[in-house]
């Protein structure tokens, strides 16, 4: 074989290496459509009307939720985001936050500053005093109350114009504030049409800080 013909067939072989390599990499949704899904999903849970966000791919270790429990695989497996943020450069923090699946482009978490929480009226202030950093009392007895149940319930229809199904609690953690300590209550979501959320709320304000698409669940077993 000649030079010629060498040369030919190196970069046949290149070429199909090459096409090789872009049929095994991920495919990407970009950082536009990801920007226009996180602006989508932050206006539906926040009512934002800013149309322009930071952009940025990231890798982190994944997890699922199976039976409403997340579970986390194994240390191969990695998520592919991309993480869409409105930012305010005085406060120089991030407003609000939103993670894309980068594969998919469907934006499946929001949550805002806690600066954005509606303030703590004085009796409420009172109530999250009494509750010891350990305990949680007061906010765990309010995941048992129908009436903040109710309030959540009401509040997630006219937000995301849809019929709650079924709605059901996911309990309730402390959380540093930097004006007063907080509780964050959540709520699992199932919708009419089978969407299942989390949906996170500020306690006591039941102001709704996070919101998490984990999926729909199979028509034969929606409520």
């Amino acid at each position: 074989m000649d030079g010629k013909h060498i040369r030919a067939a190196i970069a046949l072989l290149f070429s199909l290496l090459l096409m090789l390599l872009c049929a095994c990499a991920p495919k990407f949704v970009g950082e536009e459509k990801a920007k226009e899904a996180g602006l989508a999903l932050l206006r539906q849970a926040f009512g934002v009307t800013a149309d322009d966000a930071h952009v940025e791919y990231f890798e982190r270790a994944g997890s699922s939720v199976v039976d409403n429990t997340e579970v986390k695989p194994g240390k191969d497996a990695a998520d592919q985001l991309y993480i869409v943020t409105i930012s305010d450069q005085t406060l120089g923090a991030d407003l609000y936050y939103a993670e894309v699946d980068a594969k998919t482009g469907v934006a499946y978490y929001a949550t805002k500053n806690e600066w954005l929480l509606a303030p703590l009226s004085p009796n409420q202030k009172q109530t999250t005093q009494t509750d010891t950093p350990t305990d949680g009392t007061e906010a765990e007895a309010s995941l048992q109350n129908d009436s903040a149940k109710n309030t959540a319930c009401d509040f997630v229809m006219r937000r995301f114009q849809k019929e709650v199904a079924l709605i059901s609690v996911q309990g309730c953690c402390r959380r540093d504030n930097a004006h007063c300590p907080r509780m964050s209550i959540g709520y699992f979501v199932t919708f009419a049409d089978g969407a299942l959320y989390r949906i996170g709320f500020s306690w006591p304000a039941m102001d709704m800080n996070e919101v998490q698409v984990l999926g729909t669940v199979p028509k034969g077993e929606r409520p």
